[in-house]
């Protein structure tokens, strides 16, 4: 069984055009069983929030579910990008709507600029990861999302000529991460899209994970991170075997909020 919990549809500010429908439609022609569709809600502390319009998004998951009926299971999450950085903001937010599970991300930094557009050549990428782990245990603390997603986002966009970004070095840092989510019960999420970049691997590291495991860390989602129908399910297989090679048994989905098993290798 194939599942897909981190996409995005055109209700995302930076996805390519594709409504609900013909992301669930290529999903379903990937060999998709499960799918979470993830919008984008991101909070900053200046800067303007950024928030997708997810009831015009439920009608269309609504209307999916049932045209669509043992096909494929569609799931109503949403990607809370940095919650902490305006508390009340997001509070608010997720008292107004549900979900059937959350992802929480961090794409910015206290500056309200994405990591995605830092200048690292002027910059000590170093000191920008402990920043960023800073942030990330922060996020954690504000809590109320189920999954921590792509936990290495830095790493896929810090690549420069002469550098070669890596967990590995800082894993002091890592380590108490991945035991809060452990004791919390969040989700740590196998993000495909770096498979597509110049790491050229899912991530996170491989002895990222394997450390989780040795932590006794079990709960894992898997998610494509797809922008659009033509990448549904990128990296999904790649992913689930390489969880499989590892020694977890399980990947993760969720109903109301609450983790379901779905063995690997089914």
């Amino acid at each position: 069984m194939l599942l897909d919990l981190h996409t995005h549809t055109q209700y995302s500010y930076d996805a390519e055009p594709g409504t609900v429908e013909e992301n669930v439609c290529a999903a379903i022609a990937r060999g998709i069983s499960i799918l979470g569709i993830t919008e984008h809600v991101d909070f900053f502390r200046k800067a303007e929030h950024i928030l997708a319009d997810v009831e015009a998004e439920r009608v269309d998951i609504e209307r999916c579910r049932e045209k669509y009926r043992g096909q494929i299971s569609i799931l109503a999450g949403v990607e809370i990008g940095q919650p902490h950085g305006n508390p009340e903001a997001a509070r608010k937010f997720l008292s107004e709507h549900r979900f059937d599970y959350l992802i929480g991300s961090l794409h910015a930094m206290p500056n309200d600029i994405d990591l995605y557009f830092h200048e690292y050549e002027k910059l000590d990428c170093d000191a920008v990861l402990q920043e960023y782990f800073d942030e990330v245990e922060r996020m954690l603390d504000f809590g109320g999302f189920q999954i921590l997603g792509h936990i290495d986002y830095p790493l896929r966009v810090m690549k420069l000529p002469d550098n070669h970004p890596t967990f590995a070095g800082f894993m002091d840092r890592v380590e108490p991460i991945l035991q809060t989510l452990i004791d919390r019960g969040i989700a740590l999420e196998s993000n495909a899209k770096s498979l597509m970049g110049w790491q050229k691997q899912v991530g996170p590291e491989d002895f990222v994970l394997e450390r989780y495991r040795e932590m006794g860390g079990e709960l894992l989602t898997v998610g494509s991170d797809s922008h659009s129908p033509k990448t549904m399910g990128n990296g999904i297989e790649q992913a689930m075997e390489r969880l499989r090679a590892i020694g977890f048994r399980h990947v993760y989905t969720f109903e109301q909020k609450k983790p379901v098993a779905i063995p690997l290798g089914e």
